[in-house]
């Protein structure tokens, strides 16, 4: 897998990673019961929603309970 780091902002760097192995990671995440907080940011249409989306769907998937507080209101 291949990482692209790119700086954003002068002394702000980003990775950037495949989706798969992003999503993999939550689900490492969700399995450990690790509890943090995670920032999800990028410019308009890079594909934020779809992924969280998708994210939230797999750990369904997995037997997980999965809030969205833009569904509760």
């Amino acid at each position: 897998m291949k990482r692209i780091k790119v700086e954003v902002a002068p002394g702000v760097k980003t990775e950037f990673v495949d989706r798969d192995r992003a999503l993999a990671r939550v689900e490492e995440w969700a399995e450990r019961g690790t509890r943090f907080p995670v920032v999800i940011f990028g410019p308009e249409g890079c594909g934020k929603t779809a992924f969280l989306r998708q994210a939230a769907s797999g750990l369904r998937e997995l037997g997980y309970d999965v809030f969205s507080p833009a569904s509760a209101g």
